[in-house]
């Protein structure tokens, strides 16, 4: 049965299946932007694995093999910041990433959800979209990279610190 585990990504084998699947997902991303300049791909294994404060979500078959996963950090009371967000291409729009998405919306008390994405990769820009995060703006990076922020507001900063006493 497939389940979403939260995992320890000094765990090596789990950082090891994390690695791969990024390595995939992200190359995949280069294609669509047409460029291969993502910070995630020049990540090597031993680097993943000294990863701080980032929360690991994995989706894992039933094999127990990980198929999916999304990572986040909680900043500034209550803002969820996507930061990996990746799916084996086996199980592109098959829900998966929404499942990942509502875990970590179910596991914390959030005000806010912010992400970016290659501003030409549109799978992950409907993703968002569908998920109700709003686009916001597009940020030149450099000269070859353009990135797409989102964001959702869920409640104010007054709201979530009453709710967080």
């Amino acid at each position: 049965m497939s389940q979403i585990k939260e995992i320890d990504i000094r765990d090596a084998a789990m950082a090891k299946q994390v690695y791969d699947l990024q390595q995939l997902a992200y190359k995949i991303e280069a294609d669509l932007i047409k460029n291969d300049k993502i910070p995630y791909l020049a990540q090597g294994l031993s680097d993943l694995m000294r990863t701080e404060n980032e929360t690991f979500l994995a989706f894992f078959d039933d094999e127990d093999n990980i198929r999916a996963v999304f990572s986040y950090q909680i900043i500034n009371d209550g803002v969820l910041d996507v930061h990996r967000f990746m799916v084996h291409p086996s199980l592109f729009r098959q829900g998966v990433g929404s499942q990942l998405l509502e875990h970590a919306i179910q596991n914390n008390t959030l005000r806010k959800i912010i992400a970016q994405t290659g501003a030409k990769n549109t799978p992950a820009i409907e993703f968002y979209k569908r998920n109700g995060i709003d686009f916001v703006c597009e940020i030149q990076v450099d000269h070859s990279i353009k990135l797409a922020t989102f964001e959702k507001v869920m409640m104010s900063l007054e709201e979530y610190k009453d709710k967080v006493k």
